[in-house]
């Protein structure tokens, strides 16, 4: 049974330090957006893209959206997901967390009632990028929009939030995110060393 939850897979970041789209990055010859799509899209009732080049992912045959209002950061991501979600509650993960488990993101979306955001904090912090949001965030970005406040911490003290503390023993590598040329070398033999162990 799929969640009555949309998920959005924020594809839209600068990419600085990596030099290109990290979105097309591949690893093991798979797109990085394309490895978290096929891990969220039998969970979920709906599964969309959020942006830049919505063009380029016509591939992945799930709707992509450009962001809203362009230059906002993951704050942009987080407000263009809930206003384009079905649902009322959307899971919003970022493009480069290939490696997160299914049975965190179930987790996540079983706890996820009764507050506006539900995050996870994996002992080096709240994951944003990873996280349960209500639409009733939608005013309160508005509002921080209005003020030119982009900091996703911000929308975080204004809300209802529970944050999951996640045990360091569920994976070594859950939450890698692949920022630089030097994670995806990384990532790659993370991947080649569990396809060898199979």
């Amino acid at each position: 049974m799929r969640y009555k939850i949309s998920c959005a897979i924020l594809a839209g970041g600068r990419s600085s330090r990596m030099g290109k789209d990290k979105a097309l990055l591949e690893i093991n010859g798979k797109k990085l957006v394309q490895r978290v799509h096929e891990k969220v899209k039998n969970l979920f009732s709906e599964t969309i893209v959020i942006a830049n080049k919505p063009d380029a992912l016509t591939f992945l045959d799930i709707p992509v959206f450009p962001d809203l209002i362009a230059n906002l950061g993951p704050l942009g991501g987080i407000y263009t997901a809930l206003k384009h979600s079905s649902f009322p509650q959307c899971l919003v993960i970022a493009c480069d967390l290939p490696f997160i488990p299914e049975e965190l993101i179930r987790s996540l979306c079983d706890d996820a009632g009764g507050y506006d955001i539900l995050s996870i904090d994996f002992g080096r912090g709240v994951e944003p990028l990873c996280s349960v949001y209500h639409q009733d965030c939608i005013k309160m970005i508005e509002k921080q929009i209005e003020s030119k406040n982009y900091k996703v911490s911000d929308l975080f003290d204004h809300v209802t939030v529970k944050i999951k503390h996640v045990p360091t023993g569920h994976s070594d590598y859950g939450f890698f995110n692949i920022n630089t040329p030097e994670d995806a070398q990384e990532a790659e033999m993370i991947m080649k060393n569990d396809e060898d162990g199979r």
